[in-house]
């Protein structure tokens, strides 16, 4: 590598590093919304029991992230995840915690792909490779880092999912039967989530402990219902409204869901063993046929051997 190429790269990168330092000056000019909005309060003061407040274990360090953090939410806003997306998948996944605290483990899983992939590119330009395909390296570490955190949430928010759609129809005919035995749905929902466990068990949870600070069972399974990722929990959240509202037996409606739930997911198990046949072909035909095919003519081969 000629001095003059290694010359202009180290310029390249101390001057990208001076218009950063120079915009992100820029950008931290506060205005005049911005030094009152302290100062004011757009609704009334609520008890700081009801407030769900995330610590988290560097608290110095989100301060001083700060600036860092919303000029990198403002490029994930635009790589497609959301401020409204990352809130709907920690609620799916069960995390307590907020966006911001997750953008900042964002930030920390891209700046650990940023250091892994500034070691590759250095000692890739050790060897003569070219410093922009470098930087381009450095940069997709970044990126990678940033995705797979979010793909880790969604994948996250998925198996959690999967696990309320397994425990719905034992939960729904335990519900059932709480009904038929005399309670109302919502001592029936709090007395199965208090001897259950698991995922469904928490999510009814928070529903009866919403309805006991004021909210409405319709209110709180509606919420139930709009956060839900499955067709199945959202339907068992809109029936018990439903029956509620009209009157009809709560008891036959859950006991037909949880059948209806278990057919789905019979039906679903049989569709994923139908799309695998290809996939369970391979170990027969690559494995099992050709070690069967050495056992079936290999005692005619040593015959033959001998013979001759």
């Amino acid at each position: 590598m000629s001095a003059a190429l290694v010359g202009a790269g180290i310029g390249l990168i101390g001057g990208a590093g001076f218009w950063l330092i120079s915009w992100t000056w820029a950008r931290q000019r506060f205005t005049l919304m911005e030094r009152i909005a302290p100062y004011l309060r757009d609704q009334p003061r609520t008890s700081r029991l009801l407030q769900e407040n995330v610590a988290t274990p560097f608290p110095t360090l989100a301060r001083i992230a700060a600036p860092l953090l919303n000029d990198a939410t403002a490029v994930l806003e635009k790589l497609g995840s959301t401020t409204t997306t990352v809130e709907k998948r920690l609620r799916q996944s069960g995390s307590r915690n907020t966006v911001e605290h997750f953008r900042l483990e964002q930030v920390a899983w891209a700046t650990v792909g940023l250091a892994f992939a500034l070691v590759l590119a250095l000692a890739s330009m050790a060897r003569g490779t070219n410093p922009v395909a470098a930087l381009l390296l450095v940069a997709m570490g970044a990126v990678l880092g940033a995705t797979l955190r979010d793909h880790e949430l969604s994948r996250a928010a998925r198996r959690r999912q999967q696990r309320i759609i397994a425990e719905l129809p034992d939960f729904a005919e335990m519900t059932a039967l709480a009904v038929a035995a005399g309670e109302n749905p919502v001592a029936a929902l709090d007395r199965v989530s208090r001897i259950s466990s698991g995922a469904l068990a928490a999510e009814v949870a928070d529903v009866v402990a919403q309805t006991r600070t004021g909210s409405s069972l319709g209110a709180a399974l509606a919420a139930l219902s709009a956060n839900a990722a499955s067709t199945e929990l959202a339907r068992f959240a809109d029936s018990i409204v439903v029956a509620t509202d009209r009157g009809t037996p709560l008891a036959e409606v859950l006991r037909s869901q949880a059948q209806d739930i278990r057919e789905n997911s019979r039906q679903r198990l049989m569709e994923v063993g139908g799309s695998k046949e290809i996939a369970m072909m391979v170990p027969v035909v690559f494995m099992i046929l050709p070690v069967t095919v050495l056992f079936a003519l290999f005692p005619g081969l040593a015959v033959l051997e001998v013979g001759l």
